[in-house]
C-alpha cells in the first residue's frame, strides 16, 4: 500500500483540464492519495468531477483520497453535491 501525493496547479476548467487527466489518472493508488490544489489559480465543477473520478479509482484500488486546500469553489461544490464524503478528509 503506497501513498503518493499530486499537486495541481493552473486552471482546472472544463475548456483547460483535459491536459493534466493523464497525471492524475496515473497517480491512483492502493494507499492514500493526497491531492494538493493550494496551486490552482482557477476552477468550476470540472475540478470537482476530476474528484469524483479520482475517488473512484481509489475506491477500485482499496484506496483513500485526501484533497487539501481546495479553492472554497471546489469545496462548496462538494459540500452541496455530498462529494465530500467520498473524501476520507477535506480541508481548504
Amino acid at each position: 500500500m503506497a501513498d503518493a501525493t499530486i499537486t495541481l496547479s493552473g486552471a482546472l476548467t472544463m475548456l483547460e483540464i483535459a491536459p493534466q487527466l493523464p497525471r492524475v489518472r496515473a497517480a491512483a493508488t492502493s494507499g492514500t492519495l493526497t491531492v494538493d490544489l493550494a496551486a490552482v489559480t482557477q476552477c468550476d465543477s470540472a475540478a470537482l468531477s476530476l474528484l469524483f473520478e479520482l475517488a473512484r479509482a481509489q475506491a477500485k484500488r482499496g484506496g483513500r483520497l485526501r484533497v487539501e486546500h481546495a479553492p472554497p469553489t471546489v469545496a462548496s461544490l462538494a459540500r452541496l453535491y455530498g462529494a465530500d464524503t467520498l473524501v476520507e478528509e477535506f480541508t481548504a
